[in-house]
């Protein structure tokens, strides 16, 4: 449910009753803040500093949650304040993506909310909008905290296996180079897009690990530890992954350079072939174009002919050659 909607700033409450999220009211959230008996799911999209400060400053009165919520470049990271643990991790829409959006997340004894200060797609945007029942995880803010990150990391799971499927596609294209400036700069982008997507699930990591290793009394975290562990577990799995996806890349770069140095050498080929074969032809050119007085062939009544058939024959003769040679393989 959307409480408070306008063209820079969202806010959607959602009240945990029984395990499932029931859409609820940002005011009834303010009142009901401090209540341990109730369970609050809260998500908030702004770019603008100065809504998010006032909201921010209603919940907790502490100006460097904001300021790392809307620095872009802050790092990912677990953050404790009074009454408050603050994490950061990237999110990752797409693989390809040259930057990818961080969510913060703050946790209170009785609510969960996240702040996102960028664009996020519809997949995203459901997930945060409209969190998951948690039948099977324990109540409060510890069993939506990892409901929240074992979806973001299943996310980055899928993200990886695409990947995987991108490289493919590019060794199949690879097979039938039609534009190799293009292709080139593909592989190139690929690579680029491969080291930020490892870049963001290792600051996911990190952040997991600070997480595990956390000791606080304002979240039960010794109720959800052992399941982090599996969650820590799925993107070490996939930064492996990512790791070979890398590999390959790197491999199929150095296949292209092979491939490009291969027509290359062709051509070079080619040119050495029509240069050795015009060799000859202009010198017998050459030596009839000059303008001398006394050249018996010139006022020979064949002699035209004959240079020509010589001229033919020493160009198909070379042609041969360099068949047999196999120049031309």
């Amino acid at each position: 449910m959307t409480d408070y909607d306008n063209s820079n700033t969202r806010i959607s409450v959602h009240e945990i009753i029984d395990g499932r999220p029931v859409p609820g009211d940002w005011d009834d959230f303010l009142a009901h803040r401090n209540d341990t008996k109730r369970l609050f799911r809260v998500d908030i999209s702004t770019q603008e500093s100065a809504s998010l400060n006032n909201i921010i400053n209603v919940i907790h009165k502490n100006p460097l949650i904001v300021e790392r919520c809307l620095d872009p470049d802050s790092v990912s990271g677990v953050y404790a304040y009074n009454n408050m643990l603050s994490l950061q991790l990237p999110i990752p829409e797409d693989w390809q993506a040259s930057a990818h959006p961080k969510l913060s997340i703050l946790c209170l004894s009785n609510a969960l909310i996240t702040i996102r200060t960028n664009t996020i797609t519809e997949y995203s945007s459901a997930l945060l909008n409209n969190p998951a029942s948690i039948p099977n995880q324990p109540l409060g803010t510890e069993g939506l905290l990892f409901s929240l990150l074992d979806n973001i990391v299943d996310r980055a799971s899928e993200l990886t296996l695409k990947a995987r499927l991108s490289v493919e596609q590019l060794e199949t294209d690879m097979q039938q180079i039609v534009d190799e400036e293009r292709l080139g700069r593909h592989i190139l982008s690929l690579k680029q897009a491969a080291a930020h997507f490892e870049m963001a699930l290792e600051a996911k990591h990190r952040t997991l690990m600070a997480l595990l290793s956390l000791d606080t009394e304002l979240i039960n975290l010794r109720r959800i530890r052992e399941p982090l562990h599996d969650v820590v577990a799925h993107v070490e799995h996939s930064l492996r992954y990512i790791e070979r996806v890398e590999d390959h890349l790197g491999e199929l770069d150095r296949h292209f350079l092979l491939l490009l140095h291969d027509r290359t050498n062709n051509r070079l080929r080619l040119l050495t072939i029509i240069s050795a074969i015009f060799m000859p032809l202009t010198l017998i050119a050459g030596i009839y174009g000059m303008n001398f007085r006394f050249m018996p062939e010139l006022s020979w009544h064949y002699g035209y002919g004959t240079v020509l058939l010589v001229m033919l024959s020493l160009a198909l003769g070379l042609l041969w050659y360099f068949y047999r040679k196999g120049w031309f393989r």
